[in-house]
């Protein structure tokens, strides 16, 4: 062990403040083993590691499917709304094909304004007619590139294909909040539900989930679906949600000719977005008694008459645990202030003055606190 010599002169070895560790005895075995506390939901006495948890018997739980249980949170959603409505509001794409590939563009490109683009991807996209798909976007302008220079592409060689209307990253997002949504929409149409469907029925299956709100619960204009998913009218519209309700991708349809009201299925409630945690309250401990009053007279306020109170309570707490209470718990039970509170100081001297006028003994022991000599005067009276 290193022998630590004050350089100075101004601290000494005996000085210096000693490292406090729990010593055996009684009351801290007690403590350890003190199934009262574990009802109460402590496990582990203040200054000890936590117990290993206690192995599982049996098969561990299944890991759930990557497709099944992987919701996105309303800010990424937003998101992809905000995209999705931007593309339908260029217009980009004619037909749900072409919309489709705009829109996997735009949610690829949304960041540094240009995409890679495959031969494979068109395949996996599952364009009927991949070279009208892209000679659509390319004639408006929308999207740079050629048509053949798609299609002939390959993993050593992509398409790095020029989004001019995207360029400086309008949407203001950052790489983990696009990944995401172009993922989510990657894994709705592809869903097992959607398995060998056409693109206008995917695309539609799909525009609703992200109009849903946490919880599954749709409800969105007739017009707004049309138009986002390049529809050719509301006749198609009626026969495309019917299709999806067939198949139980929505369920609770109600569609009053305006406005389209229904619920995710029970297959695909994981598409919707979860809501927001609730804020988490700030890390303040407010003041129990007024700080500026001197700390003398709040603790008469706390104690005053309750001294032979504490030693009742402190008392029967051994009975019942075997062991002292912490002065954590002897606060909590009387309303005093915590160790974080600011006027933890009160706290510390209503202590001093239970041990001082004998009414407390046992201090300086973990989990030793016991009624003092005050109390046997009194009970003897």
């Amino acid at each position: 062990m290193t022998q630590h010599t004050a350089i100075d002169g101004s601290t000494t070895p005996d000085q210096i403040p000693q490292p406090r560790f729990h010593r055996p005895n009684p009351d801290l075995a007690a403590a350890m083993e003190c199934v009262r506390c574990q009802e109460n939901g402590v496990t582990t006495p203040p200054g000890w590691p936590p117990k290993p948890p206690r192995r599982r018997e049996g098969p561990p739980p299944p890991t759930p499917h990557p497709n099944r249980e992987l919701p996105i949170s309303t800010r990424k959603m937003d998101f992809l709304r905000d995209v999705w409505t931007y593309v339908a509001s260029k217009p980009v794409g004619g037909d749900p094909d072409s919309r489709y590939l705009a829109l996997v563009c735009a949610l690829r490109g949304a960041i540094r304004g240009k995409v890679y683009l495959l031969g494979q991807d068109m395949r996996i996209l599952r364009l009927e007619d991949p070279h009208a798909a892209l000679s659509d976007l390319i004639a408006s302008g929308w999207l740079v590139t050629t048509p053949e220079r798609v299609i002939d592409s390959h993993p050593s060689d992509p398409a790095l294909c020029d989004l001019p209307d995207v360029e400086g990253n309008p949407w203001d997002v950052g790489q983990g909040i696009r990944s995401r949504a172009s993922g989510w929409v990657a894994r709705s149409m592809g869903h097992k539900k959607m398995r060998k469907k056409p693109n206008r029925l995917r695309l539609v299956g799909t525009y609703l989930a992200a109009r849903a709100e946490p919880g599954g619960l749709i409800r969105v204009p007739r017009v707004e679906v049309s138009v986002a998913c390049a529809l050719s009218g509301p006749d198609e519209l009626t026969e495309l949600l019917e299709w999806l309700a067939r198949i139980e991708w929505i369920v609770s349809v109600r569609d009053d000719g305006a406005i389209v009201e229904a619920r995710l299925g029970e297959t695909t409630a994981w598409l919707a977005p979860t809501a927001p945690p609730p804020p988490t309250p700030p890390r303040v401990s407010p003041a129990t008694t007024p700080l500026n009053v001197s700390v003398a007279e709040r603790a008469d306020r706390l104690l005053a008459g309750r001294a032979a109170e504490v030693a009742h309570w402190v008392d029967g707490y051994r009975a019942d645990h075997g062991h002292g209470p912490s002065w954590s718990a002897v606060s909590e039970h009387f309303g005093w202030p915590p160790r974080s509170a600011p006027d933890h100081d009160v706290t510390q001297e209503i202590f001093d003055r239970l041990e001082r006028d004998g009414w407390l003994a046992g201090f300086g022991v973990p989990f030793g606190l016991r009624p003092g000599e005050a109390l046997d005067r009194e009970n003897a009276a």
